[in-house]
């Protein structure tokens, strides 16, 4: 299915008016939140004058919404975590869901989170809000898994083409928009720049360590990222180390578990990509980071590594249930390992560091990576996803409003 150019989007005839202007969003974890935060901006763009409401993190606030709970604590990792974090959810469901039946908004715009927008999408059907569903739950896979979300919402807007295909039939309108990393995975200094910008040498080679942006990957993951960066200094002693620090982390435990580790680091603002651009390797947390890097052109090692508990019920779910062989976004993306991966009790600090020698050592290796992993980019859709997917959303704010004028 190709990327939409002009739209006609129709709201279920069932919705109930809101009032004009106002838009309800719902973002869970980080990449949700910063997705919908420029969802937000590229809508208020069109028309300054709607009024956001909702849940989300640091990143919609910042877009201008007016955050009714603050989801950046509630990215889970596994049933064990989930199950800690219910409480809240579930009152905030319990609150969103009477605040959506008294008050219906002029659209509803839900954000990945499937464990949370799946169940409230459920309960409020019949309530008739025009609903667009933005990055539907697991849209990188090639097999549908929640058929039922055809016929929950209005319109569907998904960052992958096999994505819309699947989701297509039902009452809902589904629109490949592409992949709004696309868009933001763009430095804006030259090379020459950064090196003098960041104060990093040209000719000493740049790695990248980026931990995720979860309380659990930095108490996990990142002393094994910090304890292979050390390792790899010592192969390669001119080696310069930059890391990604999400704002979701502590600055003050991450230096902490550099210095255990003993190794000197650039720590920078988040996905800095002027500064990441130098990296001639880089070791990733799984997750949206990958595509960053895959767009940056970038060989990586993904990795991942959490708690005993967690890594039995991954293994137990991943290889019983979802026969997926592979967890990192690009190789998922590709349909084949195009880049390393370090999972659970194989993401040691020896494995990783052996997996960006071989990058540093290896030009050849360095090329088809990154001939792979533009391969990749391609698929995630040219730029503008984020303006398509504000279109869409305007035009299924339009047209419920262009029914409560005429009801009216």
């Amino acid at each position: 299915m190709g990327l939409p150019g002009e739209m006609t989007v129709t709201p279920s005839p069932s919705a109930a008016p809101g009032p004009p202007g106002a838009v309800f969003i719902i973002a869970g974890e980080a990449s949700g939140d910063w997705s919908g935060s420029l969802l937000v901006r590229a809508m208020r763009r069109a028309r300054p004058e709607l009024s956001f409401r909702g849940i989300g993190g640091r990143r919609l606030a910042a877009a201008g919404v007016e955050v009714r709970f603050d989801s950046s604590s509630w990215g889970a990792i596994g049933v064990f975590d989930a199950l800690k974090k219910v409480p809240r959810m579930w009152r905030a469901m319990h609150e969103v869901q009477a605040e959506l039946n008294a008050h219906p908004p002029g659209l509803l715009v839900l954000v990945d989170f499937g464990a949370f927008n799946m169940r409230l999408a459920r309960a409020i059907k019949d309530v008739g809000i025009p609903t667009l569903y933005y990055f539907p739950p697991s849209s990188w896979r090639r097999r549908l898994r929640r058929p039922e979300l055809k016929d929950l919402v209005d319109v569907i807007a998904t960052p992958f083409p096999w994505s819309a295909e699947l989701l297509s039939g039902g009452r809902a309108r589904a629109e490949w928009v592409g992949h709004p990393v696309v868009d933001s995975a763009q430095p804006r200094l030259s090379r020459a720049e950064a090196y003098d910008l960041y104060r990093l040498d040209p000719a000493r080679p740049v790695v990248a360590l980026a931990p995720g942006s979860r309380d659990q990957e930095l108490r996990y993951l990142f002393p094994v990222l910090a304890a292979a960066g050390a390792k790899l200094t010592k192969q390669f002693p001119g080696l310069q180390v930059v890391i990604p620090v999400a704002p979701t982390l502590d600055r003050e435990r991450v230096a902490a578990e550099l210095a255990r580790a003993g190794l000197t680091a650039k720590l920078l603002n988040g996905m800095d990509y002027d500064a990441l651009q130098l990296a001639q390797a880089a070791a990733v947390c799984s997750g949206t980071a990958t595509l960053e890097f895959c767009c940056l052109g970038i060989p990586m090692v993904i990795t991942y590594r959490t708690s005993r508990a967690t890594t039995l019920e991954y293994r137990l779910m991943r290889g019983l249930f979802e026969g997926q062989r592979l967890a990192g976004m690009p190789n998922i993306i590709a349909g084949r390992e195009i880049v390393p991966e370090r999972m659970g009790s194989g993401a040691t600090a020896e494995t990783i560091a052996g997996d960006l020698a071989a990058f540093l050592n290896d030009a050849g290796l360095r090329a088809r990576t990154k001939a792979a992993l533009e391969e990749v980019r391609a698929t995630l859709g040219p730029p503008g996803a984020t303006e398509r997917a504000a279109r869409l959303a305007l035009e299924l704010l339009g047209a419920r409003e262009g029914c409560h004028a005429a009801a009216g």
